[in-house]
């Protein structure tokens, strides 16, 4: 039985637009945004192949992707 990871997910950053696109997650990961202070900015359960976030403004950000089966990724954002 092999392991079911979310590591390979494809976070890209694009500074000018001040989005983030999500790719390669397994289907019914949760992804959570927290700004710098802990609030949360965004939830949504992934249910298909590429998910865009819009931030609405510059900061540190973590984001969070929490599937039933894995162990939580967690990445540090900066925009």
């Amino acid at each position: 039985m092999s392991l079911m990871t979310n590591k390979m997910v494809n976070v890209h950053l694009d500074k000018i637009a001040g989005t983030l696109r999500i790719t390669g997650l397994m289907i019914d990961t949760v992804v959570y945004l927290y700004d710098a202070k802990g609030d949360l900015q965004y939830k949504q359960l992934y249910q298909s192949p590429c998910l865009d976030l819009k931030f609405s403004k510059k900061g540190t950000y973590v984001l969070v992707m929490s599937h039933p089966n894995c162990q939580p990724e967690v990445k540090r954002i900066v925009y």
